[in-house]
């Protein structure tokens, strides 16, 4: 059992929380000790009796006297209740890492304001953070900033720490993990000790995962799932019926299949029931992409004439559907890609992540393929979309029909976000995940 104690109208500039754990324990009184059990754990209950039982056993060939035998094989039947509480203080201030202009370096502040929450909301105490390219991009090329001191980081796994009064399926202590699609609400960024986000847009973290894998999941999945909502596959429909399910999905190419949201998309594409997926990426990492759920992977170091063959051979009716997560250049090959074999009834749909086509590409090779872009403000914006693919998503998490990128680079401390910006722009990431501890 756990209960919370609410902090005073005198304590809100810096609330405690107290958790209080309440554990049962059962004396036996044949050995006269106490064994920290589940007092409605039948399992351990006979475990227990069984151990002592053995253990009175093997005491009969031992010259113990008649009493002592006897004494070891009664009942067990005291209850002993024990609490233990647990405070934790939530500061006003917090370590962030913070950009105080342009032209300075991003800079560590200790003094950044903890935020408060709405009734909605949860605070969050970051533990593990994810990095994106996003985050040194901003500042690098003076996008997604849009006041001073601002705060980037968009995913992170901790712990809840205090919870609004409407939030349902979360208290104190839970483990969870979030990603933020609220970029101009700097209250959810993650470079910081402490993240403020919707209750209904948190997954609690599967017991089958670490934290430090969580923490780099939210974006490549939001992402991910938002490219399989354009894709149209049903899986965050309300109900997945089974017109959905038997609808066929012949074929789906993934230029950047390597990457945190190609991996996802892989995955997504598995369950969907896509029958080939073909992902473009680093030799090197077809074994990887196997293992995730790709049929083919073919070498993104090729000529566009040279993958145009490999696709004939693989898919002679032609791809179906088409993702790129890289660029314009590259979208533009796989627009070339979907026009192999291409009929003139065919409707294909193609999700540009980065970029759409270029202006230089031919407008006659767009005929019969729908372009689609990846709006992932939706999230949280039309919640009822977020909780749904929150839902889904931490099923397929739980039951390991999704995983997160094993491969993780790790960093510690808010400082280490530094170093691990300046080695993701210096050396990108491939198959694998750069990680801050806190």
């Amino acid at each position: 059992m756990t209960t919370v104690e609410k902090p005073s109208s005198t304590q809100q500039d810096t609330p405690v929380i107290a958790v209080t754990h309440k554990r049962k324990y059962q004396l036996d009184e044949r050995s006269l000790s106490v064994s920290s059990i589940s007092s409605t754990d039948s399992e351990d209950r006979d475990q227990l009796d069984e151990k002592l039982d053995n253990d009175s056993s093997a005491s009969n060939s031992d010259s113990e006297s008649d009493s002592n035998v006897q004494l070891k094989k009664r009942k067990i039947t005291t209850i002993v209740e024990t609490e233990t509480t647990t405070t934790f203080t939530i500061p006003d201030k917090q370590s962030a890492l913070v950009i105080t202009s342009f032209e300075e370096p991003f800079s560590v502040s200790t003094t950044h304001p903890v935020p408060s929450i709405e009734p909605h909301e949860v605070l969050i105490e970051n533990k593990f953070i994810g990095l994106n390219p996003i985050d040194w991009k901003g500042k690098k090329y003076r996008f997604g900033v849009y006041s001073f001191p601002w705060v980037q980081g968009r995913e992170s796994s901790g712990v809840i720490r205090a919870v609004g009064k409407d939030v349902e399926g979360f208290e104190v202590g839970d483990e969870v993990f979030m990603v933020s699609t609220s970029y101009r609400d700097l209250k959810t960024s993650t470079f910081q000790k402490y993240t403020v986000f919707d209750g209904r847009l948190v997954w609690k973290k599967p017991e089958s995962l670490e934290l430090k894998e969580c923490g780099g999941i939210g974006v490549g999945l939001v992402t991910a799932s938002s490219v399989m909502e354009e894709l149209d596959v049903g899986l965050f429909h309300e109900e997945v019926n089974e017109t959905v399910k038997e609808t066929p999905k012949k074929s789906i190419l993934v230029w950047g299949g390597s990457s945190g949201v190609g991996s996802y998309v892989i995955q997504l594409a598995k369950v969907a029931g896509y029958e080939k997926i073909i992902a473009v990426s680093s030799p090197k990492h077809e074994e990887a992409l196997k293992k995730i759920g790709a049929t083919h992977v073919l070498d993104r170091f090729k000529s566009t004439e040279e993958l145009k063959k490999e696709v004939g051979e693989i898919v002679p009716e032609g791809i179906q559907d088409g993702v790129d997560v890289v660029g314009k250049q590259t979208t533009d090959i796989v627009v070339e890609l979907l026009n192999e074999s291409k009929k003139p009834d065919d409707e294909k749909k193609l999700v540009a992540v980065v970029s759409g086509p270029s202006k230089d590409l031919d407008s006659k090779l767009l005929d019969g393929i729908s372009v689609k872009s990846v709006l992932i403000k939706k999230f949280h914006e039309d919640v009822a979309h977020g909780q749904r693919l929150v839902k889904r998503t931490y099923e397929l998490l739980k039951a390991a029909e999704i995983n997160p990128q094993k491969n993780i680079k790790l960093y510690n401390g808010v400082e280490g976000i530094l170093k691990g910006l300046e080695d993701l722009e210096e050396f990108g990431a491939s198959n694998e995940k750069y990680v801050v501890e806190l």
